[in-house]
């Protein structure tokens, strides 16, 4: 899933696992789906914007 908002954006790195290598930083958060009972994983990276 896309993530779109800003306000998912700022939930997944809050509360998500990260991984790092450098100069890329990964965050990834699994959503469980009350409805479904499947689960979402949401992935944001990061880039810093100095080398």
């Amino acid at each position: 899933m896309k993530i779109k908002g800003k306000k998912i954006f700022e939930e997944v790195i809050k509360n998500g696992k990260y991984l790092f290598i450098h100069p890329i930083s990964s965050v990834r958060l699994e959503k469980i789906n009350d409805k479904k009972d499947s689960s979402i994983n949401l992935i944001g990276t990061l880039v810093k914007k100095k080398l």
